[in-house]
């Protein structure tokens, strides 16, 4: 049945960034309309069904926006949560993360996703983009709690062609299987881990793929002053010198991380049209140092959007907190409090992440994918109202988030979730990660 949302606040993230009191009709999986649709439907009901037979809701009181987008993520390491956490990096993967995710089964690879999902899902995240291993069961979790994601199997191969040869078999059935998958919810990508894991073969034959089968290229560039100095001892040129010189960037890239970039870096970033993921809270606790040219990258017209990273290394899949702590980082590092502003910050958690992940959502307009969310805007933290956007930034917490659509259906009303349960999912990650721990 089609919808119809009534007087809700509509923050439209539009071409004019307009935010208005209007009804919002929905229909199958789409936004069909915004703006006041006469009296038909029994507008006094709360929900039910009106004469025009779509059902009709009250969203009085209550703030409509796009749903937040994640554009890095590493979903099952939901079950590592607050395992490892406090060291410095090399320690930190070398020594616990590496070696329990070498216990992770297919089931826990499931358990993890559904777990991530059901979070992100209660914190108004739509849609994802994840890059891990036994990627089947990530689609499967995405698939059954109703979320959207862009999934890729991490590769690499550390110059081993045999290696290679492996991952892209990995790769190809992965993208067989569930390109498409959930109705389209499910969406496919081509991932190589990193330049400094990846050898130049891995990284061209991932490119051509992409490109033949019109696919995104998901990586992780620059995230440590490490990873920039291996790259220049190897190749004798800077990650982004480097992979331009190749034939590796192209507009289908969405690159995780970019804290370590030159200015003429940046320039090529934007040349070749790539797609950034910029992770504040994940580079901060893993201390990467510095912070991400952010405002540069804005400056030669990158796509930035924002992402969370693991949950191992965040600790939270909090999109909110994201967006505050990205704008309050570049304040405060910049000495500048007009730089990353809080319509910048939801630029990038919204339509942004929609560029990036390639699907088209992230703004509240006629024809994008009704992938929708609604905040209370009753709560004690968002009154009094002077400023939808800033509320959305600096003020709004996951608890806001009353219902989630997902390709116009409800995953979540009235903070009841419809498409999973949120109790029998905790108790089978607590169980698998206990199990992990204990091996």
């Amino acid at each position: 049945m089609d919808v119809l949302i009534r007087n809700a606040l509509v923050v439209t993230q539009n071409a004019k960034r307009e935010v208005k009191k209007t009804d919002v009709l929905v229909s199958g999986n789409k936004i069909a309309r915004v703006g006041k649709i006469g009296k038909a439907g029994e507008t006094g009901k709360k929900a039910g069904a009106g004469k025009d037979g779509f059902e009709v809701i009250d969203a009085t009181g209550k703030l409509l926006m796009p749903g937040l987008i994640n554009s890095h993520c590493h979903a099952s390491m939901s079950l590592l949560r607050g395992y490892a956490d406090d060291m410095v990096l090399h320690k930190w993967l070398s020594e616990c993360i590496w070696p329990i995710e070498k216990k992770f089964s297919p089931s826990d690879v499931k358990i993890g996703a559904s777990l991530a999902c059901a979070e992100m899902l209660c914190a108004g995240i739509t849609s994802f983009a994840d890059m891990y291993f036994n990627m089947d069961s990530v689609a499967e979790a995405v698939e059954e709690t109703g979320m959207r994601a862009l999934l890729a199997y991490g590769m690499f191969d550390n110059g081993k062609r045999e290696k290679m040869e492996e991952e892209f078999g990995v790769t190809m059935d992965f993208v067989a299987k569930n390109s498409g998958k959930a109705g389209g919810r499910v969406t496919c990508a081509i991932g190589p881990h990193a330049p400094y894991t990846c050898s130049d073969e891995l990284l061209l034959r991932a490119k051509k793929l992409a490109d033949e089968k019109n696919l995104p290229l998901h990586i992780h560039l620059s995230e440590t002053r490490g990873e920039v100095a291996r790259i220049q001892e190897a190749k004798g040129k800077l990650p982004m010198e480097y992979l331009a010189d190749i034939g590796f960037l192209g507009p289908n890239v969405l690159a995780a991380h970019c804290v370590w970039l030159t200015k003429r870096e940046v320039s090529i970033l934007a040349k070749h049209g790539v797609k950034v993921s910029h992770n504040p809270i994940s580079n901060m606790k893993l201390a990467s140092g510095g912070e991400s040219p952010v405002p540069e990258m804005l400056e030669a017209g990158v796509c930035v959007s924002l992402g969370t990273d693991g949950p191992a290394s965040n600790n939270s899949l909090d999109m909110f907190e994201t967006m505050k702590s990205c704008a309050l980082l570049h304040k405060h590092a910049r000495w500048d409090p007009t730089i990353v502003n809080a319509q910048t910050a939801l630029d990038f958690a919204t339509i942004n992440g929609a560029k990036a992940l390639g699907i088209n959502a992230g703004s509240v307009e006629e024809g994008k994918l009704a992938d929708l969310i609604m905040l209370d805007l009753n709560a004690p933290n968002l009154c009094p109202l002077h400023n939808p956007i800033s509320h959305i930034v600096y003020a709004a917490k996951p608890g806001n988030v009353c219902d989630v659509m997902v390709d116009g259906k409800f995953v979540i009303r009235e903070r009841k979730p419809i498409t999973f349960d949120s109790k029998r999912i905790t108790e089978k990650a607590q169980k698998a990660a206990d199990a992990l721990v204990s091996k």
